[in-house]
């Protein structure tokens, strides 16, 4: 008779290895599916972000930055804008006259001048053209958190003494600007005088008539 196969480890190798191949074996631990499970809650949670942080740099809106120009007064800055260079025209033209008095001709020609001049700048300054320009400047420029801070700050009484005196800075600062300028224009003039003659000076050397000079 044949005798019986020894049973044993060594008898159960075979099965073992067989039960250790099955698919069930390589189904994920519960360690495994938490691991997963929290990368995609990371993953999710990081797209959410990227997408908020997207939002929140995204240029700001229209209505955003209409609130901000109501808060600076910006049409009323503009208006004053326009009337400030009517004036500093008509000075000009006054300063022209260096005292003397025009004539009736004169007087005519200078007034018709400030009339067109004036309506051109009251056109290009209007606030129905300027309010268009000036969101598409904001647009581009700053973010919704920038609009959104400035507005925010521009309605707190700082903020709002700012935009009350920020005009008489600005005409302080335009004024003592044209000052310096006018102490400068004498030496300006002389450098602009030394430089033309070394121009007409080179230009005689070389054969070449200096400019303005007939052939």
């Amino acid at each position: 008779m044949d005798r019986p196969m020894a049973e044993g480890p060594a008898a159960h190798s075979g099965s073992d290895m067989r039960l250790n191949d099955t698919p069930s074996s390589h189904l994920p631990t519960t360690a495994t599916a938490r691991r997963g499970s929290f990368r995609i809650t990371s993953l999710a949670a990081m797209a959410w972000l990227g997408l908020a942080g997207s939002a929140w740099s995204a240029p700001p809106t229209v209505a955003s930055i209409e609130a901000l120009l109501a808060a600076t007064k910006s049409e009323a800055l503009i208006a004053k804008t326009g009337a400030d260079l009517e004036r500093n025209m008509r000075d000009a033209v006054q300063a022209s006259l260096q005292g003397r008095k025009p004539s009736e001709r004169e007087q005519q020609v200078i007034d018709k001048m400030t009339r067109e001049s004036a309506a051109l700048i009251r056109q290009e300054l209007n606030w129905s053209h300027m309010r268009p320009m000036m969101v598409q400047i904001y647009q581009s420029t700053f973010t919704q958190e920038e609009v959104d801070g400035q507005t925010a700050f521009y309605r707190t009484p700082v903020g709002m003494a700012v935009v009350e005196k920020m005009p008489a800075v600005m005409q302080a600062t335009m004024a003592a600007t044209q000052q310096s300028m006018a102490r400068l224009m004498p030496q300006l003039q002389a450098i602009a005088k030394k430089h033309m003659a070394e121009a007409q000076a080179a230009g005689a050397a070389a054969g070449t008539p200096p400019a303005g000079a007939k052939p």
